[in-house]
């Protein structure tokens, strides 16, 4: 069920993913920079994530349209449920926020959708 890691831009860009979180399947984690290269790899799973309550944006570092328009379609398949999307700042956050975002999903900026570990 996982999703394997997009590639890289050609000089070996950052990588993003999107998957349900293992410890909390109503979860969908997305991290780095999520792109077309990203959102088309997984568009295959999307039938899985009918339970998804929450979008988990806390380690994405870009989000372009082809992400938003992954973000509707899950929104589609849980309704009449809406999702949260949790965790969004910066550039992810300016571009939801621009989009309209907050009209097809619950956006909660920069509130991590769980703990993180302090790193001490």
């Amino acid at each position: 069920m996982g999703t394997a890691p997009a590639r890289g831009d050609a000089v070996g860009g950052p990588v993003g993913t999107i998957d349900l979180d293992a410890a909390d399947p109503t979860t969908l984690v997305v991290s780095g920079e999520v792109d077309i290269s990203v959102t088309q790899d997984v568009l295959h799973d999307l039938p899985q994530w009918g339970d998804v309550e929450q979008v988990d944006l806390t380690d994405t570092t870009f989000l372009d349209s082809s992400g938003m328009r992954l973000l509707v379609q899950v929104a589609r398949l849980v309704a009449p449920r809406r999702v949260r999307v949790v965790g969004a700042s910066g550039q992810p956050l300016h571009a939801l926020e621009i989009f309209g975002a907050d009209h097809v999903v619950d956006l909660v900026p920069g509130a991590p959708a769980r703990e993180r570990p302090t790193g001490t």
